[in-house]
């Protein structure tokens, strides 16, 4: 059957029922969240700290700059990180283009550097991670075909060399956060 949906039969029968006089009965289940009634604000709704939360966690319908619809997947993306649509993110970067380049290319560059910055803490908690593993590891492997039967491996690779791992990672993140410290001193003593 073509154009068949489950929605649509609901509605169907929803005004068959209304039709011939009798009351509709919903047969589903509709999620949501509405705050309590309050008498003593002439039966409003109140507004709970709940609800606030989602909708600031929740993307409107519209940019709040450009008022059009945001349907895009990058719309979604954009309005999370930026506030606003995709189509407002290209608009400011064309005009702060057209403006003034050098202006764009520190732009661009800052948020590079809030990349590389935002890798470098990632690093960072990863080598915690293996440093709480102490230079050890232990997997659980699968054997056999007609009769599987698990078997456990262990992975050592000796406290002289984790150490010394240890201690280069560590050297390793220092001089990538010293490079980046420099570098935005130079981005931001340029304004």
């Amino acid at each position: 059957m073509a154009n068949y949906s489950k929605e649509a039969e609901r509605q169907n029968k929803a005004l068959k029922d209304l039709m011939s006089g009798k009351e509709y009965e919903k047969d589903y289940v509709q999620v949501g969240y509405e705050g309590e009634k309050q008498e003593n604000l002439g039966g409003k709704t109140r507004e709970s700290e709940l609800s606030k939360v989602m909708q600031a966690a929740r993307m409107p319908w519209f940019c709040p700059k450009c008022k059009k619809a945001m349907k895009k997947r990058l719309d979604d993306k954009f309005w999370r990180m930026m506030g606003h649509c995709f189509d407002c993110q290209i608009d400011f970067e064309n005009k702060l283009r057209i403006k003034d380049y050098s202006e764009y290319e520190k732009y661009a560059e800052l948020k590079v550097l809030e990349n590389q910055k935002s890798y470098l803490k990632d690093l960072r908690e990863s080598i915690k991670e293996f440093e709480k593993s102490g230079g050890k590891q232990t997997w659980l492997n699968q054997v056999g075909v007609a009769a599987p039967d698990v078997e456990e491996e262990t992975w050592e690779m000796g406290k002289e060399k984790f150490e010394t791992m240890v201690e280069s990672a560590h050297e390793h993140l220092k001089s990538l956060q010293d490079k980046l410290d420099e570098k935005e001193k130079q981005l931001i003593g340029a304004e």
